[in-house]
């Protein structure tokens, strides 16, 4: 008999746990279904931050300029410095315009201020400086 109340005891905390995951995986679905356009095809969303899962740099609109994981976005007059082991690593970048402006993107390399189009190619040498001048721009 004390067997028998042990096993439905122990069923009966399964079935509880099993229960409320349930419940937390049915309001966190709903809560995303009422948000409604926040959740779009083609977009990740991680740790609060909305990623693109598509990489082209242009799209039906013109300029995709969807933030990806391991994008790195150039704040307008703050300079960033290319390094081994910083936030922005030395290498090959595509530019990509923060907006859907045509205007081209102007960034300060190494002391000269350049003009570049969305999807243009840059590197950035270990060491070498880069800030946006005219507007917010993407590194990808």
């Amino acid at each position: 008999m004390i067997t028998a109340i042990a096993v439905l005891s122990v069923a009966a905390g399964i079935f509880l746990i099993a229960a409320v995951v349930f419940a937390c995986l049915f309001f966190r679905e709903k809560g995303k279904n009422a948000a409604g356009e926040r959740y779009a095809d083609g977009v990740k969303i991680s740790g609060g931050v909305r990623y693109s899962k598509d990489t082209a740099v242009f799209d039906a609109d013109g300029a995709n300029i969807s933030l990806q994981k391991g994008d790195f976005v150039l704040e307008k007059g703050k300079t960033y410095t290319a390094e081994k082991g910083g936030a922005l690593l030395a290498g090959k970048y595509t530019v990509l315009a923060a907006n859907r402006e045509n205007d081209p993107v102007k960034l300060r390399i190494g002391g000269i201020v350049r003009d570049f189009a969305h999807g243009d190619t840059i590197v950035l040498a270990d060491g070498e400086e880069i800030c946006a001048v005219s507007r917010t721009a993407i590194l990808r």
